[in-house]
Order: structure tokens, then C-alpha cells, then sequence
């Protein structure tokens, strides 16, 4: 698991980054084998046209340990990565003040102490990020006692501890906003159905807490109206009610973008919400509605953030695109842009094992699955299934080998089939239930519809379309369906 992690990281710096791990790898001295270990990771192509790095390290030194080395890159990599976040971004910046002070505090020089806590407090009220604001409080209390209070009388030593009251009162209303949202999102999408409406009082229940708690005096605060939007999408989406729930996406964006000062730098937070967005549009078929937010995407692509945010960011929006024209069934809009090269159709090498990435080889090769253009396909699945043998939970990779059935059952390679429908069976049977549209697709390939007659085929349809039916009312479906309109290859063969 280190080599992959550290060949993820390697490979996920960009330029910049690269140039400075070997600056700062030119300053030290001793033995420099780690820096032997990075280029051969960063200089490994994939798929791989050469020995892999774990092969070539050993070879060039078979008396070195490639696991300690590899745990000494991953501790230097990490180490400088922190520094130029800290240099980015408040959220580093306020850890890094509490670490000051903390050090200070220790060498007994409370003056720099203090000044780092109030340089804490500030940055943490700025970005409303009450953990640190708390602890600063309680740091700042805690010394001023060991010290004898110096200076300070009863009443603004009350008034301090009242003021971290406050913040520890914000910092729980926080943490009970998200902990109804998280209980919502596993009552609606992990448990089994409860008998006698058991599961609606339970998610009425708390609608009821939620809607109290966002009366509490929080309302007008950034992360609590944004837990309470995010509630409220999640139930409507859930629920069946699809216009409401775009409406609040909308609002959840309006109040995000009027709340620019308390983003992340880069703003990945704000990157997954619009993210979320649009996986939920998709999964409902409202791929008309993505447009604007793919657009919102693409805009925070332009801005000046670190290389590796901007290539998620146009890589996320251009694999939206091309999801929403295939969804439009715009299959000459999605070989216009796959022609432009709009999208990275063989993968950008920082951000190769992302999953939006396993997204865009799927897409692509749907692309060309939905043009006949077999040979194509085939190339972009091949992509995908060896890029994701680390991740096998993605979704989208089991998205991917149910295409790549479809593929060799199109392309008549039914020795094939057999094969790959037990291997696909034995790789996903530990991840819970087969899904019904799975269960569809293998049921309608062993019946071979290629061979049948009309008379078969009007049967079979009726009693498919029934299937779909069910299928679509299925939320947990859904996960897989999103991908795909599996369901209508099953019924395009019943013609």
C-alpha cells in the first residue's frame, strides 16, 4: 500500500513542486538514494513501457531497503508539501500559529506565545473555523493561570471565558448540523426498508431536529447555513421532489460564491460541493440543468490556484460535459469534443489515478461504444480497468466492466463472456448485493436475444420494461444506472 500511495503522490506534484523537492534535495547532504527513488517514480510512464520502479530500484541497489527508502521520500515529500501550504492557505497557517505557541510557551517566551494565538484567533475568525479558535482560547486561558493572570482583572477574565463558551456553543451546533445530515444520508441510502413507515418517522424525525437547530441563532453564520442547504438537497433528492432540489443547489452555490473570504486556497471544499451537485443531476437525468454548474467549474479551472487543484477542476468539468451530451444522446456534440480535444481522453499524469479520471476513460469509451465504434471502446475500458486495479470500490470501475460485457457481447466474443461475467461476479460478491440492472443484463445475455424471434422478443419486452420500471423507482440503482442507460441496451435488443 506505501508504493502506491507514494506513486499517487509523486505523481499528483506538479511542475513547481518537482523543482522545488529537488532544490531543497540539492541543499542536504549524505547519501541521496531517495532522490534516485523519486525520478524513477515520477519518470514511469502508464502503462508501463519499462520495468516497473520497485524493479529498477532494486536492481540499480540491491543492498538498500526500497520499503525504508520509500517511507524516507514519503516523509520528505510530505514535510515540503506542508510548508508551501502553509504559505497558501489560512487553514495551515492557523495550525502552524498554534505549534508556534505551543514551542514558545515551552521555552518560556509568553510575549511571542500570545502574539501567535491572537494571530490564530484572527485567521480562525476570518474563516469562522471554530476548532482553532477554541483552542487558541483554551491555550491562551491556560497560560495566563500558570502565569498568576498578570495584569488582568476578574472581569476580563471572565469575559474571556465566556467568549470561548461561545465559540465551544458554535463549534457543537456545527457538529450536530452535521451529524443529522450525515444520519439522513445513511437512513436514505444504506439501511433496508423498515415495515409500517418506520423509516419515515425516522427521517421526519429529523427533519424536525434539523429545522430546530437551524433556528438556534446560527442561521446567519457560513458552515451552518450551507449544512442546513445540504440537508435540504438531500432530503428533496431523495424524496422524489427534483425541482426543489435544484433550487437549493442553486441557493447552495449563491451562498458559497457570496462567501468567497472563507473558501479553502485552493477551495476543494467548494470544487466537491459543485461536484456533488452535478453527480446528483446526472443520477436523476436532469443533464439539461448541469450546464451552469459545469460552467462554474470550469471558471474556478481558470483561476490562479496550484497546478494539481486547476487540473482537477478542468478535468471534473470537461468529464461533465461529456457526460451531459451523451446523456442528451448528442453523440455528434461528444465526438466534436472528444475531436477538440476537450477531453484528456489518455489522462493527465499528475492526477492519473483520480477517479474523475477513471470517469473520462469511461466516458469516452462510451462514446464510442454508442457509435459502434468498437475497437475504440475497447482501448478506453482497457484504460480504465488497469488504472483502477488500486481503487476496485469506485463505482465507476464497476461501471466500466459491465460496458466492457456489453462490448464483447456486440462484438460477438461470447467464449469471452462467460469468463468474464463469473470474474465480474466473484470481484464485486463481497461488496454487497448484485444490483437488479446487473441481474437484467447477464439474464438477457444468456438468453442471446440475436438469436431469437420477434414473437420471444415482444414477450420478453414487456416483461423488461416492467423490470426497468422497478429498477428506476430504486434509489440505490441509481448508483450504478448514472453511468449509463443500461437498461436501454437491454431493450434496444429486444427490437
Amino acid at each position: 500500500m506505501l508504493f502506491y500511495e507514494l506513486e499517487k503522490l509523486v505523481k499528483s506534484l506538479s511542475a513547481a513542486e518537482k523543482k522545488l523537492f529537488q532544490q531543497h534535495s540539492a541543499l542536504l547532504k549524505g547519501n541521496k538514494v531517495y532522490v534516485s527513488l523519486f525520478q524513477q517514480i515520477a519518470g514511469q510512464t502508464s502503462p508501463p513501457d519499462t520495468a516497473p520502479w520497485q524493479e529498477q530500484f532494486r536492481k540499480a541497489y540491491p543492498s538498500k531497503s526500497l520499503e525504508n527508502t520509500a517511507a524516507y521520500l514519503y516523509k520528505v515529500l510530505t514535510d515540503l508539501l506542508v510548508q508551501v501550504r502553509i504559505e497558501q492557505d489560512p487553514w495551515y497557517q492557523q495550525y502552524q500559529c498554534l505549534l508556534k505557541a505551543r514551542l514558545c510557551f515551552e521555552r518560556s517566551i509568553p510575549g511571542r506565545a500570545f502574539k501567535e494565538l491572537q494571530k490564530a484567533s484572527k485567521l480562525a475568525a476570518e474563516s469562522q473555523h471554530y476548532p482553532v479558535a477554541y483552542q487558541a482560547a483554551r491555550m491562551e486561558l491556560t497560560a495566563l493561570s500558570d502565569l498568576g493572570f498578570p495584569g488582568l482583572s476578574e472581569q476580563q477574565l471572565v469575559d474571556k471565558q465566556m467568549r470561548a463558551k461561545h465559540t465551544l456553543q458554535s463549534l457543537r451546533q456545527i457538529h450536530e448540523h452535521y451529524s443529522l445530515y450525515e444520519l439522513l444520508r445513511h437512513r436514505l441510502t444504506n439501511r433496508k426498508r423498515p415495515e409500517n413507515g418506520q423509516r419515515e418517522k425516522q427521517v421526519n424525525d429529523l427533519i424536525l431536529s434539523e429545522l430546530s437547530l437551524s433556528t438556534r441563532g446560527s442561521q446567519h453564520q457560513f458552515e451552518p447555513q450551507k449544512l442546513h442547504l445540504l440537508f435540504q438537497s438531500f432530503f428533496f433528492l431523495h424524496s422524489g421532489d427534483y425541482r426543489s432540489a435544484l433550487r437549493i443547489f442553486n441557493a447552495l452555490t449563491k451562498l458559497t460564491e457570496a462567501n468567497e473570504p472563507m473558501w479553502d486556497y485552493p477551495p476543494y471544499d467548494y470544487l466537491s460541493a459543485l461536484d456533488g451537485i452535478l453527480d446528483s443531476l446526472r443520477s436523476i437525468g436532469y443533464y439539461q440543468e448541469m450546464s451552469p454548474f459545469i460552467d462554474k467549474l470550469t471558471a474556478l479551472s481558470e483561476r490562479a490556484y496550484p497546478e494539481h487543484f486547476k487540473s482537477v477542476a478542468t478535468l471534473t468539468a470537461q468529464v461533465y460535459r461529456l457526460n451531459m451530451v451523451l446523456g442528451c444522446k448528442q453523440y455528434g456534440m461528444a465526438d466534436q469534443l472528444l475531436t477538440d480535444a476537450s477531453v484528456h481522453v489518455n489522462g493527465q499524469r499528475s492526477i492519473t489515478a483520480h477517479e474523475k479520471q477513471l470517469e473520462c476513460y469511461f466516458f469516452v469509451a462510451l462514446s464510442h461504444f454508442m457509435q459502434q465504434q468498437w475497437s475504440k471502446a475497447k482501448k478506453q475500458l482497457n484504460l480504465l480497468i488497469d488504472a483502477a486495479k488500486q481503487t476496485p470500490q469506485h463505482l465507476v470501475y464497476r461501471a466500466g466492466r459491465l460496458l466492457y460485457i456489453l462490448l464483447s457481447y456486440e462484438m460477438n466474443d461470447l467464449a469471452y463472456i462467460e469468463y468474464e461475467i463469473r470474474s465480474y461476479k466473484r470481484a464485486f460478491s463481497k461488496q454487497g448485493k448484485a444490483y437488479k440492472t446487473e441481474k437484467l443484463i447477464f439474464n438477457t445475455i444468456a438468453a442471446d436475444p440475436k438469436r431469437r424471434g420477434n414473437a420471444w422478443k415482444t414477450t420478453t419486452r414487456k416483461k423488461v420494461a416492467e423490470k426497468l420500471k422497478e429498477i428506476a423507482a430504486d434509489k440505490r440503482e441509481l448508483q450504478l444506472t448514472k453511468f449509463a442507460d443500461f437498461g436501454q441496451w437491454v431493450l434496444a435488443h429486444l427490437y
